[in-house]
């Protein structure tokens, strides 16, 4: 529900969102579900005239996801056909990736395919991780 609130922060071309993924703990949902992994969040703002820091622990691992610290650029995918593309589901999905970026992370909307669909598609184009906004935009 934070992230919301940075999103806005994008808008400004200077404005550099980093994330860092920090160590994470198992943890069992319930009996019924399957398992899941919590997350240590740090995202940080960096805009010119000032930075924001938030440390969350709403984060999840899938099972389908690796587990491991990561820190990179925050992208949203790129527009396909001219149409807004959150999802990621699409094997045309694409993102813009800065020159001289090597860790950046895709943030993703929940839906429309697995989670696992979405970390396929985005590894394609070699992303850390993929984040899936639990609430619409």
């Amino acid at each position: 529900m934070i992230l919301k609130w940075i999103l806005p922060s994008w808008i400004f071309l200077s404005s550099i969102p980093v994330l860092d993924l920090l160590n994470c703990s198992a943890f069992l949902a319930s009996a019924v579900n399957p398992p899941y992994f919590t997350a240590l969040l740090n995202v940080t703002v960096i805009h010119p005239n000032s930075s924001v820091s938030i440390n969350l622990e709403h984060g999840r691992y899938g099972q389908e996801s690796p587990k491991r610290a990561v820190t990179g650029l925050l992208l949203e995918p790129l527009p396909i056909n001219g149409v807004t593309n959150r999802l990621g589901c699409d094997a045309r999905t694409r993102f813009h990736i800065p020159p001289n970026i090597t860790h950046w992370i895709a943030l993703l909307e929940r839906g429309n395919c697995t989670f696992r669909q979405k970390l396929i598609e985005m590894s394609k184009e070699e992303g850390e991780v993929s984040l899936y906004d639990e609430y619409s935009a």
